[in-house]
């Protein structure tokens, strides 16, 4: 994966393989508030701390004085704000961390900011299962043979073709998040074909469990 600038929020550090990789090789690291301390215990510095500052302790927002930058703003959440933040930089190949996890309503909001997320960047999501990756167009994606794949739909009108998946999806218009979650891939790519959306599409990091599969 090229470098990128890492959004680390202030969910669950990551303690998996992948997400921990993409930190440690982060071009830069911008911190959603609260999220610097884990990532100084960790052991790395932030380029840039962002958010309303109600969960950054005052000893470690002093430590790093003119890189803390306070929006006390409450339309949006501190994610949304270190994302501003990344594009008035000019910051936009974008890799978010630490978004899930704690409260599954903040992880709900989180995951779905990618869909606006992606209008303006080149963001993708990583988890300590997997990758969570927004579409704005038909495309084609690299996989591995037997790698789960999910597909959820921000809008239920449109209409998703799929190609390469063990569950084939023609035309289906997704009403619920379940289904067409729980998928497969064949082989080293699969095709979405829609008008419309976005979509959201979620990859395991590795093959799906016989505990995981469709029954």
């Amino acid at each position: 994966m090229q470098a990128a600038t890492v959004i680390l929020a202030d969910g669950d550090f990551p303690v998996q393989p992948q997400p921990l990789a993409a930190l440690r090789r982060a071009r830069r690291i911008v911190c959603c508030d609260g999220a610097a301390r884990k990532l100084r215990d960790f052991g790395l510095e932030p380029a840039a701390v962002v958010g309303d500052m109600d969960s950054l302790p005052a000893t470690i927002r002093r430590a790093y004085g003119s890189r803390v930058v306070r929006d006390a703003g409450q339309d949006d959440n501190d994610l949304s704000k270190a994302f501003r933040y990344c594009l008035q930089q000019g910051w936009r190949n974008l890799v978010v961390l630490g978004a899930t996890g704690l409260r599954e309503d903040h992880t709900l909001g989180n995951i779905s900011l990618l869909a606006d997320f992606a209008r303006e960047a080149r963001v993708i999501m990583l988890t300590d299962t997997g990758e969570f990756r927004p579409l704005l167009k038909s495309s084609r994606l690299p996989c591995k043979p037997g790698q789960g794949v999910s597909i959820f739909s921000f809008d239920p009108a449109t209409a998703i073709t799929s190609r390469g998946l063990k569950y084939p999806l023609r035309r289906l218009r997704l009403s619920r998040w379940w289904q067409a979650a729980l998928n497969e891939a064949e082989g080293r790519s699969f095709d979405l074909q829609f008008t419309g959306g976005p979509l959201l599409v979620y990859s395991l990091y590795t093959r799906r469990t016989a505990a995981t599969r469709r029954s």
